[in-house]
């Protein structure tokens, strides 16, 4: 059921997580498994993506067509970035008072799936997008930015909860709570098309079968 939220500016949405963390570095996330073509980003640089490899503040991981990659953050929490996407590493504060410490993950396109650790004092992870918000709850969840419109598939971020629950909450404010098996969309409000009578539909909306959007991979066996 959605739920009225007061709006508010145009922004880049945010994604937060809250989850069990243990005291780290700034490089609280480093790469298990690298497959196929990927490349990081890194100031000015271009490096390749190999296993072992530390992440850093405002590193942007790329994969191609066929390339993956899963993560490990020093709490645990694991993160497969799926083919065709690109992740920018925005904050990775792991030192000083608990409720300082802070991921901020973007996710510009593509998708990925991200399973929340377990660790001794509680911490924020933000991961951002272009059109929705989502707070979930110790959770096992599959994020997707679709910029081509399709269909069946408008433009937008797509959010489906495997375990645990999360809320979405789009940019014309529209929250929503979203279960385990269910999915969710939040996408442009001045895009959004107009329901029975003319009324225009919240930009956040339930879905149902959307297999096409979320795709699985032989790496997600690894993520248990």
């Amino acid at each position: 059921m959605s739920k009225p939220f007061q709006a508010k500016p145009r922004m880049a949405a945010t994604i937060f997580v809250a989850c069990m963390t243990l005291m780290g570095s700034a490089q609280a996330a480093r790469v298990v498994l690298a497959q196929g073509n990927l490349s990081l980003e890194r100031g000015d640089k271009t490096l390749p993506v190999v296993a072992g490899m530390q992440l850093q503040e405002e590193d942007v991981l790329h994969t191609a067509a066929g390339g993956e990659t899963l993560l490990r953050f020093d709490n645990g929490a694991r993160m497969l970035v799926r083919a065709d996407s690109a992740v920018r590493f925005t904050t990775l504060r792991e030192r000083g008072p608990v409720s300082k410490r802070r991921k901020a993950i973007r996710l510009v396109q593509g998708g990925l799936r991200y399973i929340t650790g377990v660790g001794a004092a509680r911490h924020r992870v933000a991961f951002e997008t272009d059109t929705a918000t989502i707070g979930i709850r110790g959770t096992d969840l599959d994020i997707a930015v679709s910029k081509d419109a399709q269909p069946d598939a408008p433009t937008g971020t797509y959010l489906q909860v495997n375990q645990g629950a999360a809320v979405l909450q789009a940019l014309d404010g529209t929250v929503l709570d979203v279960e385990r098996g269910e999915q969710a969309f939040g996408g442009e409000p001045d895009l959004t098309p107009k329901g029975e009578g003319g009324v225009k539909r919240p930009a956040g909306r339930k879905l149902q079968g959307l297999a096409g959007i979320f795709k699985k991979s032989g790496l997600d066996a690894l993520m248990k």
